[in-house]
């Protein structure tokens, strides 16, 4: 599995509350990755590649046999899949990070009376609460798809450390399992953004 990660994340700032000054904020040195890790039935060894992508601000994973099936021939493991990318993050101490402007893109092919869907769940670990957000398909459908988390969806990491593990979890599945349906995921995307915390924002 091909990972290529910069040695040092460059980021650009929020906006911030109008009511507290930029200058009364310290800028971060910067953001680390210190490791990352794929996993899941989606995402078996080699199938995966993960890279940085906009000015070393968002990830991407590339995908080449998350496929979900169904019909004569398949077994429980072909109905459901999963992939997992965990990024363990180093920072200055003081702020926060956030997701936001996640993205999937795939395939989907359902008959009649056939149903899918797709679940995405981010998460820092430490943090409390995860952020869900999914799409349901119903058949007869064919062709391209994408899921977006809207503005609104963002999960913090924790404050009062320079550390951050962020968990970026999708899940598909199909149902019933006896006619021919396929959904395809080929790419999951995630934008990292840092913030300053407000003065008046308790950790």
């Amino acid at each position: 599995m091909k990972m290529h990660f910069p040695p040092a994340l460059i980021l650009g700032f929020a906006s911030l509350v109008a009511s507290v000054p930029l200058a009364a904020q310290a800028a971060p040195r910067g953001l680390r990755v210190v490791g990352a890790s794929v996993l899941g039935s989606g995402c078996p060894y080699g199938t995966a590649d993960v890279h940085a992508v906009d000015s070393n601000t968002a990830f991407e994973i590339r995908l080449s046999d998350y496929v979900v099936k169904t019909g004569p021939g398949t077994m429980a493991s072909d109905w459901r899949k999963n992939c997992k990318l965990t990024l363990n993050l180093e920072y200055d101490s003081g702020f926060q990070f956030s997701t936001i402007n996640a993205d999937m893109r795939g395939y989907a092919f359902l008959p009649a009376g056939a149903e899918g869907q797709c679940l995405n769940t981010f998460s820092f670990t430490g943090a409390q609460g995860e952020v869900n957000y999914g799409i349901n398909f119903r058949g007869a459908r064919e062709g391209a798809f994408s899921l977006s988390a809207n503005s609104d969806v963002v999960s913090w990491s924790p404050c009062g450390g320079s550390t951050a593990i962020l968990n970026m979890n999708t899940q598909c599945s199909i149902s019933p399992t006896k006619d021919r349906a396929l959904i395809a995921v080929d790419r999951i995307s995630s934008k990292l953004t840092v913030r300053v915390a407000l003065q008046w924002r308790q950790c």
